[in-house]
């Protein structure tokens, strides 16, 4: 049995996606998911979350071992997107990454379609990610 980090990646975007998740992070192994209050599903070229007090976003929490870890921080930064540490509703910490480099949208077609495959994979109301694709100027 790998050794899993303390605090869970929650993911946002295309890391809901288990078929990529197995690719890029093969020890990893979904732990829940939950609705994150505050923060916001924005779709520019990629997805990020921003701090938004109305707001909530559903996010799939993953146990990562240290050489997923590792593996994520090579995809995602990293001079794109930083690792932060963010609070979930329960008082425990996970951590994601926050967009650094402004990227402009509209997303690709292909990356739409990892979005909504994530959604599914972890049986996610759509309307979130509905109301971010229809914001982002995409024309599908």
């Amino acid at each position: 049995m790998p050794a899993f980090l303390p605090e869970p990646y929650a993911a946002y975007g295309s890391n809901l996606w288990h078929d990529q998740m197995r690719r890029r992070c093969p020890d990893a192994v979904v732990a829940g998911s939950l609705t994150l209050p505050g923060w916001r599903l924005v779709l520019r070229k990629y997805a990020l979350i921003t701090r938004d007090a109305v707001s909530a976003c559903p996010v799939g929490l993953w146990r990562m071992t240290e050489r997923d870890l590792v593996a994520m921080d090579a995809y995602e930064g990293p001079r794109t997107y930083a690792r932060i540490r963010i609070p979930l509703p329960d008082g425990t910490m996970a951590w994601t990454y926050e967009e650094i480099r402004i990227r402009r949208g509209p997303p690709a077609h292909e990356y739409v379609q990892r979005l909504r495959r994530g959604y599914a994979d972890f049986a996610f109301d759509t309307a979130p990610l509905d109301a971010a694709i229809s914001e982002s100027g995409y024309a599908g």
